[in-house]
């Protein structure tokens, strides 16, 4: 299913027992990943059970310092931002002591930051265990099933993995001749759904933008999956993630080509002028994004004056990370709300600042725009013949700009399983940087009878 930057997939004859000790592990690693990778699609708890052992096989593997390695664990950090990553980590333990209220649940908060060591492990396994072609049919097969079952749920209101009460398909407030309800996918959510799959759904966008003709069959699939999955991502009925995906799409297409882009805007304003005219419910929950008597939207307002409120008494490391979710009471009589709607600041950049003040904030700012700087630096050094590497590199781009727009109108970063796909994403990044400085990529990404996908 994955292939290693210097090893074959099977072990040649004559390895002494330790070689062959790290091979086995090296294919522990491999199936582990593969497990965190497909849990990522399915399962919360899969995403941290399976995340944690390829932490503890990763980083066993990399203190063991084998002779054939074709990277050390130190190497890796030149290429993720391990001083945003250290600041973001004690602002949340300080924070929480100094500002934080005497009820806090101090080991879940610090915990909550978790992602920062996953991160590092995730990166290193798929530095020794990246991703083919081969897993990537897997991958089209399983988003093709995910996104019709998501539409399955809009048109029926049926979910078929809470049986009875179907509670996680919301119905939309918009009477028609036709009931329809707002996709959630296999989370159970549909801000889960559109943020999560709103990554993947950028992989098989960016095949097509890369891939060469003579691959027609590879791209034309691609195209049909990513078509698919899109619908399904209109049915969430989710606002920011809809211009999320636009701005998503459209930074990849304009990387691609300008010609790609002009084509991409043009199909996505016919698309979007066919769903306005023809979809009321469409249209209806686009233009209440301009009703400020709208609930969600005063709800957000409301939100984002108490979390600012909150920035401004505790400016420096903030009220707390997630402190502002049960603190939040403390700050609706300053601004006369009669039945607030607390929570988290459904804004990943005002989460920041209320949660962990100005150091928090920056050490956010500095970590994802080092992450698209490294995503943009690895895409303009690939040799265009890397197709592979190119696509993949493209949709790490994409995912990361649909989830930092979406990001203005929800707090997608910290929700658990959207963050566990995203260190996905930046791992890729940090991984495939590493190969390129070492001289792997163009072995590791290599590709070849392209004509004769997905048999090839």
């Amino acid at each position: 299913m994955t292939q290693y930057p210097t090893e074959s997939a099977s072990p040649v004859a004559g390895l002494d027992s330790t070689q062959s000790r790290m091979t086995l592990h090296r294919r522990l690693i491999q199936i582990s990943l593969s497990l965190y990778l497909v849990a990522t699609w399915t399962s919360i708890a899969g995403m941290e059970i399976f995340g944690w052992l390829t932490f503890v096989l990763t980083m066993s593997y990399a203190f063991r310092k084998p002779a054939d390695s074709p990277a050390s664990l130190g190497e890796l950090f030149s290429f993720l931002p391990w001083k945003a990553m250290l600041g973001l980590y004690l602002v949340t333990i300080v924070g929480i002591f100094v500002n934080g209220s005497p009820e806090a649940d101090k080991v879940f908060i610090i915990g909550s930051q978790r992602w920062i060591i996953l991160l590092i492990s995730t990166s290193f396994a798929l530095f020794l265990a990246p991703p083919t072609l081969r897993g990537y049919r897997l991958f089209l097969f399983v988003m093709a099933v995910v996104a019709g079952y998501a539409i399955f749920q809009s048109f029926t209101g049926i979910d078929l993995l809470r049986p009875g009460s179907h509670r996680a398909v919301q119905p939309l407030a918009v009477r028609q001749e036709i009931s329809l309800w707002r996709s959630a996918g296999l989370f159970g959510s549909p801000m889960h759904y559109v943020y999560i799959v709103g990554q993947h759904v950028c992989l098989p966008l960016a095949v097509f933008f890369v891939f060469p003709k003579t691959a027609q069959r590879l791209r034309w699939i691609s195209l049909a999956v990513f078509a698919l999955t899109a619908a399904s991502l209109i049915t969430t009925y989710v606002r920011g993630g809809w211009i999320a995906m636009a701005a998503a799409y459209l930074v990849m297409a304009w990387l691609a080509s300008r010609k790609i882009f002009l084509w991409v805007a043009a199909s996505g304003a016919a698309a979007f002028t066919a769903l306005f005219i023809g979809l009321v419910q469409f249209r209806e929950r686009l233009l209440s994004l301009f009703d400020s008597k709208y609930t969600s939207n005063s709800d957000r307002l409301n939100l984002w004056k108490m979390n600012w409120e909150m920035f401004k008494d505790y400016p420096f490391l903030g009220i707390g990370w997630e402190e502002n979710e049960t603190r939040a009471c403390e700050y609706v009589n300053c601004n006369a709300i009669p039945k607030p709607f607390t929570g988290h600041a459904h804004n990943n950049y005002i989460q920041a600042l209320s949660g962990m003040g100005i150091v928090g904030f920056v050490s956010y700012m500095v970590f994802i725009g080092f992450f698209l700087w490294l995503t943009v630096r690895l895409w303009n050094r690939l040799p265009k013949e890397l197709y592979w590497a190119r696509a993949l590199t493209l949709a790490c781009l994409g995912a990361q700009v649909q989830l930092h727009i979406g990001g203005f109108t929800e707090c997608n970063f910290k929700a658990g399983a959207t963050n566990h796909n995203f260190m996905v994403v930046l791992g890729l990044v940090a991984a495939m940087s590493l190969m390129e400085a070492k001289g792997l990529i163009g072995k590791t990404f290599a590709t070849k009878n392209l004509a004769n996908w997905p048999r090839a």
